[in-house]
């Protein structure tokens, strides 16, 4: 008799998962529909709103569905939808509220999709 110790497999979840595109409505329906939600404290020393997004969407292989030029300006405070699909097909949604502070950049970054595993791993 044979066995697998699947204990000893580990899996990182960004190898599965593309930066991809939805409509503000499909997104707004999702969002609404999913149950799932994990919600990350931000708090970084990266200097601008701009460059912590930027990190956030290169670490999470997620895409910004807000339009760039609404991203654009000099203000305190930045709010983004992002969006990715695994290759089996589930949807991760995120939305970024963050604050530029005297320290840097602090908000948070909410995550839903159906399964809860999605949702835990990309926070």
């Amino acid at each position: 008799r044979n066995c697998v110790v699947l204990n000893d497999i580990h899996i990182d979840i960004m190898d599965y998962i593309t930066p991809a595109f939805c409509a503000d409505v499909e997104f707004r329906g999702m969002w609404a529909e999913f149950e799932w939600e994990n919600k990350v404290p931000v708090r970084t020393t990266i200097p601008t709103l701009q460059g912590y997004l930027k990190h956030l969407l290169s670490t999470t292989n997620m895409r910004c569905l807000t339009p760039e030029s609404t991203l654009g300006g000099d203000c305190d405070y930045l709010a983004a939808n992002l969006y990715a699909r695994s290759v089996f097909g589930e949807d991760a949604l995120a939305n970024l509220s963050i604050e530029k502070t005297p320290e840097g950049v602090s908000g948070h970054v909410r995550i839903r999709s159906k399964t809860q595993g999605i949702a835990l791993s990309l926070g």
